[in-house]
């Protein structure tokens, strides 16, 4: 509501020519003034003629009649009997009678003095009251507020004011419509770089705003579009922002990553801003952005860049150059942070970089029951990546959510029709921690095998070599026709999961199986040894003619070299090979 001054002379030309403090004052009670108030009950007790005004005088032995009006109290004289006296006092009531003011014309007059000065905001009945037209003071003179508006002319534009604004708490703001729904949108907008989501709006106090866009039937999109900002999903699909549990929008999802660490976290932090002029007078270009800003521990303000991994080849070494100046920039600024993308999608990767500007400290903020079994940074998209495992777990015949191998070779054999769920494997062990989480989070832990650990995937590897006189490589790949199915599925299962943990070498130090690994010291090594025991180099062994007529051991060793050679990217030039060192093979 504004605020009126409380006196001050009116301006010249003013309606009633008074001051308010004049017009006040004369529209105060009497009894605050000082003066007499007429009693209309009569006379009081301690009366001794019985009429109001007329009293005996002592001194005199006569009657004497007293009259007061407007501060002022005449003595009406001395008269023989109370009859004269009551006279008297009767005929000089009605001539101040006809002298008084019209307490009507100055109510009016303030409310006009009000309304010149501070416009139609002050005819509501709070201001009103606050600066002396009462309602009980207009109700004394036959004039209620609608009536007083009308006298002044001003009723069509105080009703079309109330329909542009509401009182809140004694404050007088603007009416929620569309086109304030646009005008609070782009302030928004200009404060924090963007719009944010509706569920930051609704925590922040714009609840209103969401209130607005949703009653009209519009939505959240089309205020985007309205205020000139591009819409939320493009024309493919693919989203354009990615939202944080904080509830701000940001471009690419490391940014989303960091942001829901740092709120699960309680460090305030919000969207980049631009980078200081002297970075474009230096550089020569344009206006750079920060991805993300947060508070230290200190206090200070943490300025971070997110650097990407664009491919030279797609943006002709712009980012490159780009990277390199920013970093060249930032070399002597302490408050600034560059954080490697791949680094965003690590909890632990955050904690160790943000060590030393916020601490270590334990995620306490957790909005959802799932939040808890997964990693704060890949809180978003996490309910959607969710919703579709319960739909692909209840679409199952014992509605328990398949495994991994399930998902990956659906879709690829005869035996497996539909929709190959690769992706969603991958963003299951990426962003839900895996099979083992998923379950849990959809209430069917029981479902899940035992947990796997180096020390029991050892022990288990150990036990089936006693058991069953062979070791889980030997049931691996293609050595798994013949012999006991089961036995087999049992190894092949402990020699995925040996090998998932990279465990191999340790199970094998000292034991049967790859003994050391292929370097190229070894492949030319061997190859060289080969040459000058065979008389032919490993290639010569391996066409189909010499398989058929070469010995097995012979074409299996050449096959050997050359596909260790192969997968090192090695070409070996062979040694010199003479008759004196070739033998008959």
């Amino acid at each position: 509501m504004p605020v009126f001054p409380r006196g001050g002379r009116a301006a010249d030309g003013d309606l009633c020519g008074l001051s308010l403090v004049g017009l006040r004052a004369k529209l105060q009670p009497r009894s605050q003034r000082g003066e007499s108030v007429p009693n209309p009950l009569g006379p009081r007790r301690h009366n001794t003629s019985g009429y109001l005004g007329v009293s005996w005088h002592k001194t005199a032995n006569k009657w004497t009649a007293n009259i007061a009006r407007d501060g002022k109290k005449f003595r009406l004289g001395l008269f023989d009997t109370k009859e004269e006296a009551r006279a008297a006092y009767l005929a000089r009531e009605t001539e101040l009678a006809t002298d008084a003011p019209d307490r009507q014309a100055l109510l009016l007059d303030e409310a006009r003095v009000l309304h010149k000065h501070h416009g139609i905001p002050a005819l509501t009945a709070d201001c009103l009251n606050k600066h002396g037209v009462t309602e009980g003071k207009l109700k004394r003179v036959g004039l209620s507020h609608a009536s007083l508006l009308a006298e002044l002319g001003l009723t069509d534009e105080y009703a079309a004011w109330r329909r542009t604004t509401f009182t809140y708490r004694g404050e007088q703001k603007p009416a929620w419509n569309w086109a304030r729904a646009i005008e609070v949108a782009r302030e928004l907008v200009e404060q924090y770089g963007d719009l944010p989501t509706v569920e930051w709006c609704r925590v922040n106090s714009y609840s209103q705003l969401t209130n607005v866009v949703h009653g009209v039937d519009r939505t959240w999109e089309d205020l985007r579009i309205a205020i000139g900002l591009p819409p939320t999903i493009h024309q493919g699909g693919r989203p354009r922002y990615f939202e944080s549990r904080s509830g701000i929008r940001w471009r690419s999802y490391p940014e989303t990553c960091l942001s829901n660490f740092l709120y699960a976290r309680g460090i305030r932090h919000w969207r980049g801003n631009r980078y200081p002029e002297d970075y474009k007078e230096q550089f020569g270009r344009a206006q750079g952005h920060y991805d993300l800003h947060f508070d230290s521990l200190s206090g200070e303000q943490i300025d971070v860049e997110i650097w990407g991994n664009l491919p030279d080849k797609f943006t002709r070494g712009g980012y490159a150059a780009l990277r390199k100046d920013k970093e060249l920039y930032h070399q002597t600024r302490v408050n600034f942070l560059g954080i490697e993308c791949e680094d965003c999608l690590s909890d632990g990767r955050l904690t160790e970089l943000l060590k030393p500007y916020v601490g270590v400290t334990a995620p306490f903020r957790f909005d959802k029951p799932q939040d808890r079994l997964i990693e704060t940074c890949h809180w978003s998209g996490a309910d959607e990546i969710l919703e579709t495992c319960r739909q692909i777990a209840a679409s199952t015949p014992d509605g328990v959510f398949p495994n991994e191998q399930w998902l990956r070779k659906r879709g690829k054999y005869a035996n497996r029709p539909g929709d190959s769920y690769n992706t969603l494997a991958i963003y299951i062990n990426t962003k839900l921690g895996g099979i083992r989480n998923v379950r849990e989070l959809l209430g069917q832990s029981e479902a899940s095998t035992i947990k796997w650990i180096p020390e029991s995937v050892v022990a288990a590897w150990v036990q089936f070599e006693a058991t069953h006189g062979l070791t889980p490589a030997h049931c691996h790949g293609h050595r798994r026709d013949g012999g006991n199915l089961a036995v087999i599925r049992e190894g092949a299962r402990i020699y995925a999961v040996a090998h998932r943990l990279g465990l191999l070498d340790q199970i094998r130090a000292g034991r049967a199986g790859r003994k050391r690994k292929w370097t190229e010291e070894r492949v030319r090594t061997e190859w060289n040894a080969f040459v000058i025991e065979t008389g032919r180099t490993p290639t010569q062994c391996m066409s189909r003619f010499q398989r058929a007529r070469l010995p097995r051991a012979v074409t299996d060793r050449a096959t050997r070299i050359y596909q260790a050679g192969s997968r090192l990217g090695i070409r070996v030039r062979s040694v010199s090979v003479t008759k004196t060192n070739c033998r008959s093979v």
